[in-house]
């Protein structure tokens, strides 16, 4: 129950709201981060990706149910929030000359195989990549059992290939995450 009540205090959910301004040009000038206070205000303890508290919020908000993250990569010019097992939702960092798949390409080499069907772009990456990913310091889990997440997380990418999202679109991302994600995807958001 302390242990409970400790990462109650520490780390409760939050709302955020991710969107982007684009130039003339249609390239990314920014990204723009903040948090919704309703939900974190209540100090809930659950995972983000509570399929019926994700219902739940939406409805309370009045938007389309929002999306949720258990994870945090920062690779560089790339931040990637792992909105499931096989999505991403991938931010470049704000004034990046280079596009997605060049960085993806430069992050990963051979290491990754992309693929773009009908706008939808895929990716796969091999077993040492994905290991070194998900174990790394530059990744951090906030699932409850991460343990486990994790391991499930590697289980489906040997099998599955990867969905990504990219912020660089009008609409704004609803995302229910750890506070500690939100903060870390802010600290990035300044480094870069």
């Amino acid at each position: 129950m302390r242990e409970s009540q400790q990462r109650l205090s520490i780390n409760p959910l939050v709302h955020i709201t991710i969107g982007t301004h684009v130039n003339q040009e249609n390239r990314l000038q920014s990204i723009v981060v903040h948090e919704r206070s309703f939900i974190g205000n209540l100090q809930l303890d659950s995972d983000p990706d509570d399929l019926a508290l994700l219902i739940a919020v939406g409805e309370m908000l009045g938007v389309k149910q929002p999306l949720s993250a258990c994870r945090i990569s920062c690779l560089g010019p790339l931040a990637i929030l792992w909105l499931d097992h096989s999505r991403w939702l991938v931010l470049r960092s704000p004034g990046e000359q280079a596009t997605l798949s060049e960085l993806l390409i430069q992050t990963w080499g051979n290491d990754l195989t992309l693929t773009e069907n009908e706008g939808q772009l895929s990716a796969r990456l091999n077993t040492a990549a994905l290991s070194y990913l998900l174990n790394s310091g530059n990744t951090q889990d906030f699932h409850l059992n991460s343990d486990l997440y994790r391991a499930q997380s590697l289980e489906c990418l040997q099998h599955n290939p990867i969905q990504i999202l990219s912020v660089e679109t009008p609409d704004n991302y609803e995302v229910l995450v750890r506070k500690s994600c939100a903060d870390t995807l802010l600290n990035w958001l300044n480094v870069n």
